[in-house]
């Protein structure tokens, strides 16, 4: 099942403090490296949040986690733009983060490197 953005509530184990457990919000999470990044924090035990627009991620890679780490409260999908500041915004209202990776990204690697001010 492909999680939206939860409600706030308290119910929500991605919305509260939990001794012992680290929350990780993983920008760019269906693309390679993030996919991978969120692979190990999941193996490491750690509750993570993906949100990445799927404009370059896969949601096979988050699929694929999903099926890995079914467990209730370990993985989280939001499909959203991190350009959409209200998105953001929300976001983080609504989650307790610990810690922050930010692989999102608009170009490739060859684009990068042809155009590396491209937005």
């Amino acid at each position: 099942m492909i999680k939206q953005s939860p409600s706030l509530s308290s119910t929500s184990p991605f919305a509260i403090r939990e001794p012992g457990v680290t929350h990780v919000l993983v920008t760019g999470g269906a693309g390679y490296i993030g996919s991978h990044a969120t692979l190990r924090l999941l193996k490491e035990n750690y509750r993570v949040t993906i949100v990445d627009n799927l404009s370059r991620g896969n949601m096979g890679a988050v699929r694929v986690l999903q099926n890995l780490f079914p467990e209730p409260g370990r993985l989280q999908f939001i499909y959203a733009d991190l350009g959409d500041q209200t998105s953001v915004n929300k976001i983080f209202l609504e989650n307790k983060f610990d810690a922050v990776m930010h692989f999102a990204a608009v170009a490739y690697v060859g684009e990068s490197t042809e155009d590396p001010l491209k937005q």
